[in-house]
């Protein structure tokens, strides 16, 4: 999904719930508030504020949804081969590297996978506003998006890279000064671009951004590794250049919202058994044999 730095080594149940306790976790229930024992002590008021005031120190502690449930994953399904729509996905029509890994960390945890499939832009206020229990959309771990949502171990290391025409004279980034640039909103690579200074068109979807570099509209696409493999794969005339001096390494990991240590230690421990055991890897190359096979 998803984004200035972002291998292998890769939850609506409590929707409402978390919508309710984000409005009213704060505050006492007042509808019952004229009952109230007017023979209460000085006293007891007094370490009742105490401890409100404790607790509100300590800030609100969110629950993650309980076995038998379901964890409710928002994703953006337009980044194969982590994340796309098909006739038969492994949820529902979704299917990919991280749909496969989200379905695993629910049944790990007694639960039943849901995803939620939105713009990625809007994962981490999904996140916020208790639309979803956690986002996974090949999503890398910023300093910016840290200030915004809690982020489980990297499951996944990926770079950016340039997707230009087999004909293209772009052989480094220093090349990108003078061509007309394509990235897709929110990613990794518009954040790169960016700092880099270069003027850019950002487009929603990845498939857009490429068939303006396929009809001639553009000079080069950045984006994601593994990514821009299946595109290049699925569009003739199309090839990859990479510049290490000018991408950094990134990891992908899943977000969930600010203080919610234990579903986060749940995805944690899901994540680190499927790592061990060689899960992730196998997953990561599956999809892309399949993809580039397609």
């Amino acid at each position: 999904m998803k984004k200035a730095t972002k291998t292998a080594a890769l939850m609506l149940v409590l929707a409402m719930m978390t919508t309710a306790l984000t409005a009213c976790g704060n505050s006492a229930d007042t509808s019952g508030s004229t009952a109230v024992d007017t023979t209460v002590s000085t006293a007891q008021t007094q370490e009742s504020t105490a401890a409100d005031a404790g607790q509100a120190e300590a800030g609100t502690q969110e629950a993650a949804p309980e076995a038998g449930g379901t964890l409710t994953f928002g994703t953006n399904a337009e980044f194969p081969p982590f994340e796309f729509v098909t006739s038969n996905g492994v949820i529902d029509q979704y299917d990919g590297i991280d749909m496969a890994i989200a379905k695993q960390i629910a049944e790990k945890n007694g639960m039943t996978a849901a995803i939620e499939n939105m713009e990625f832009d809007s994962l981490l206020v999904a996140l916020q506003n208790g639309q979803i229990d956690a986002a996974i959309a090949g999503m890398t771990v910023t300093e910016e998006r840290k200030e915004e949502a809690d982020f489980s171990i990297p499951y996944y290391t990926a770079t950016q890279v340039m997707i230009v025409r087999e004909d293209s004279d772009i052989t480094s980034a220093a090349d990108l000064a003078d061509k007309k640039i394509c990235v897709i909103q929110g990613y990794t690579g518009e954040i790169c671009v960016k700092d880099m200074g270069y003027p850019y068109e950002a487009f929603k979807k990845g498939t857009d951004a490429i068939m303006e570099l396929v009809n001639g509209k553009c000079d080069v696409v950045v984006l994601d590794s593994a990514t821009s493999q299946k595109y290049v794969n699925d569009n003739e005339g199309l090839k990859i250049v990479e510049d290490p001096s000018a991408f950094e390494s990134e990891e992908y990991a899943i977000a969930v919202k600010k203080g919610n240590t234990e579903l986060l230690d749940k995805i944690n421990t899901a994540i680190d058994a499927m790592l061990t055991d060689g899960t992730v890897a196998e997953l990561g190359a599956q999809y892309t044999e399949e993809l580039s096979a397609e």
